[in-house]
């Protein structure tokens, strides 16, 4: 009775498929691959264009800009028809499409490059860094948005409203532009991540092409055995490549699921232990893993300091749960729960000195103003306040701050709003707020031909493992001047040579992982010295 039904539901199927190739004209979707195939000029400069907005789009940090680059760019549909050509071995398509593909992606990484180069923004953006780290996902979006457009191709239907969603959600070009920029400011791990994410959705593409082109009836011509066999050995050699990408995009994908396991687990445990009612709450915290030991900075707000003994007890406690070394650093916040409990008296004094108010008074607000930067240092973490000025106006009661932050980039117009709306409220004073940046790390001047790290750089550079501490989401960024004098090849070979030596003090001395620092030789002069400048861009500023 089983077979009887299975043999009828098999039945169902084919004439379904039948049902479906007939509805296919096939010489009409044979003739727009072929047109897709041809390479002309109109297709490059379009090609060009979309590459430079899609650039300028990740520079910028511009996601709208990078969606319309992915809508302008053309190169969807020559891997389209090498997807065709692969599966139903036609040689002339075959041919002109992997000559097409070969010449758009030297054509789009090389432009990306020249760009990148005379560009004045080189700064490592969010939208830049996304699309370095490919994961299995991103396989699987590819193969689902491949599968669409080639449908869509085959049976014409909503094809104006299914491409542009292909050319989305598939973008071919923007990795491409991040891989010409990798190259363009000397990071060949930025150039490789961009390459890797074009590669894998290339490689889906192509998958998805061959199903669903096999599927509407365009089957190769197997006329001898050695057409079987030379079917056979491309899906062979699809399939191993397909298996080779999957392999790193795994790793990804597992490595990104762990930091996210072990991120809420710590949550978790954290809450448990500093979350009680009416007494402490926790506020944030950052963990790194350090020599076989998880160091975890906590910020807590508490009616009542924590003691050591408790702190000791609690840090014992998550080590148990994490079955590892648990290291805690806790900074405590003191709240007053509630109003005020008793009332204040006022009693007059006799008048003091000038002199003496005017100490008294800065002495004041500074404090005041000490209490209120504290909460300050919390919104902007990792980055200090190393100093501050206050002023008053005789004719306004707004006061004037002026805050010195360490911090490599500068606050945007809403962070410093909000900074001055927290200080005003704190303080019950409208407030003119004003926010001056000095670098986490001052430039490090070299001698000519000197290569060596001196023993005030590395204490210079310890600050950079400080901020890592607090914050381990940073991108470190190693930028080596080349000095003035003698000849090229020289010049760059010692700048290297120094980007190589302060990357391995961050990595050997201060245990800064590599993922996150990208060394660059930058070919501008500055002067006549050699310098090294050592910038970081934190998670907030990402």
């Amino acid at each position: 009775m089983n077979d009887v039904v299975i043999k009828k539901i098999i039945v169902l199927v084919r004439k379904w498929v039948q049902s479906r190739v007939a509805e296919i004209n096939h010489a009409a979707v044979i003739k727009d691959i072929y047109s897709e195939v041809a390479v002309t000029a109109g297709y490059f400069v379009t090609l060009t264009l979309a590459n430079l907005i899609a650039l300028s789009g990740l520079i910028n940090n511009s996601a709208p800009v990078i969606i319309g680059a992915m809508l302008i760019s053309p190169l969807m549909g020559p891997i389209l028809s090498f997807g065709f050509a692969f599966i139903t071995g036609e040689e002339v398509v075959l041919q002109k499409a992997v000559r097409k593909i070969t010449m758009s992606v030297v054509l789009t990484i090389v432009v990306a490059a020249l760009a990148s180069v005379v560009s004045p923004l080189q700064e490592i953006t969010s939208e830049i860094a996304s699309r370095t780290k490919p994961n299995i996902y991103d396989l699987a979006i590819a193969f689902l948005s491949g599968t669409a457009g080639a449908v869509a191709i085959c049976t014409k239907k909503n094809y104006l409203t299914i491409v542009p969603g292909v050319a989305i959600a598939t973008a071919v070009i923007p990795p491409l532009s991040v891989t010409g920029f990798g190259f363009g400011i000397g990071s060949l791990s930025i150039a490789f991540g961009g390459f890797l994410l074009f590669f894998t959705n290339f490689v889906a593409i192509i998958i998805a092409t061959c199903a669903v082109f096999y599927f509407y009836g365009f089957k190769p011509s197997m006329i001898t055995e050695a057409d079987v066999a030379y079917l056979k050995k491309r899906v062979i050699l699809l399939a191993v490549v397909l298996f080779i990408i999957s392999i790193p995009l795994i790793y990804t994908l597992h490595k990104s699921i762990s930091e996210i396991g072990t991120h809420k687990q710590i949550s978790v445990l954290l809450k448990q232990e500093l979350d009680r009612e009416k007494e402490s709450k926790l506020q944030t915290f950052s963990y790194i893993e350090k020599d076989d030991v998880l160091e975890i900075s906590a910020v807590v707000n508490t009616v009542e300091y924590i003691k050591d003994p408790d702190i000791e007890d609690i840090e014992r406690d998550i080590s148990a749960a994490l079955e590892t070394v648990v290291k805690l650093n806790l900074d405590q916040i003191k709240v007053q729960p509630r109003g005020l409990k008793e009332q204040v008296v006022v009693t007059i004094a006799p008048p003091k000195p000038p002199w003496e108010v005017l100490k008294t008074s800065r002495e004041e607000v500074v404090k005041v103003v000490k209490q209120t930067i504290g909460r300050v240092e919390k919104l902007i973490s990792p980055s200090p306040v190393t100093d501050f000025q206050t002023g008053f106006n005789d004719k306004s009661l707004a006061v004037s701050i002026d805050l010195i932050i360490k911090r490599d980039e500068a606050l945007s117009d809403d962070q410093i709003l909000l900074l001055k709306r927290l200080i005003a409220d704190e303080l019950g004073l409208p407030v003119k707020l004003s926010v001056e940046n000095r670098p986490f790390v001052e430039p490090l001047v070299f001698k000519p031909g000197e290569i060596a790290i001196s023993a005030e750089m590395k204490t210079a550079l310890s600050a950079v493992r400080d901020v890592f501490n607090k914050d381990n989401q940073i991108a470190i960024l190693i930028e080596s001047y080349p000095e003035s004098k003698g000849s090229y090849k020289k010049r760059t070979s010692l700048a290297e040579d120094r980007a190589w030596a302060v990357s391995s003090i961050l990595i050997n001395e201060y245990g800064i992982p590599d993922a996150v620092i990208t060394a660059i030789v930058n070919k501008r002069k500055v002067d006549n010295n050699a310098l090294v400048r050592v910038s970081i861009s934190t998670g907030q500023g990402r």
